[in-house]
């Protein structure tokens, strides 16, 4: 039972991952928020959000942001639920979200001046590779920024099994954020939704 609920927190699907998904909502609302403040993002900004989910993040940039957003997830119940939120943004060419793995998709070089992600981090086995394609794509002094639950807390889990969540260390993060080629890395810890400690991290290309 744990392990189905963990592989639904990595990719929803069917009723459980909608009930995973409202669950979500809520979790992430707060992280979002603060993310959001933190890109400081300006007028006709392009963003990419990776595992945008059920497009809270998009639709809260796009309605106070004159801005573009784009984005990618793999879960297919993620899509079709990010993109009925989003749809009138979709429509009027502001966003364009897609169906697919960020790790096997080609993106342009030096297009986005901005790419965030909330938890995700941890299904990336070697993050030196999806942190070096993100760097690549962002354009000169462009920003990644991300959020990462605490290790201490995630152990606490009973769903976050290590084969199919990746513990990393705050420590273990900025290394490879390091070796990736990204500067002035900065974090700062927060204890948000249900008072679980997680870390904002910002760095630039």
């Amino acid at each position: 039972m744990f392990r189905a609920i963990g592989n639904q927190f990595r990719k929803p699907s069917g009723f459980l991952g909608r009930i995973i998904s409202s669950l979500m909502i809520k979790g992430n609302n707060y992280a979002y928020e603060k993310t959001i403040i933190d890109l400081d993002i300006k007028q006709n900004d392009r963003l990419y959000e990776i595992g945008y989910g059920h497009g809270l993040g998009v639709f809260k940039i796009l309605s106070n942001y004159n801005c573009y957003v784009s984005g990618i997830d793999f879960s297919e119940l993620m899509f079709k639920e990010a993109s009925k939120r989003n749809s009138k943004y979709i429509e009027s060419k502001r966003s364009e979200l897609t169906f697919g793995d960020f790790l096997t998709t080609e993106l342009p070089s030096n297009l986005y001046d901005k790419i965030f992600c909330l938890n995700v981090i941890y299904f990336w086995d070697n993050l030196e590779v999806p942190f070096a394609k993100i760097r690549n794509t962002l354009k000169d002094g462009g920003i990644f920024y991300f959020f990462m639950a605490d290790r201490d807390d995630l152990n606490r889990l009973k769903f976050t099994k290590d084969d199919i969540f990746n513990k990393y260390s705050i420590e273990q993060v900025i290394t490879s954020l390091n070796n990736a080629g990204f500067k002035n890395i900065t974090y700062n810890s927060d204890k948000g939704y249900k008072k679980e400690r997680g870390y904002y991290v910002k760095c630039f290309k």
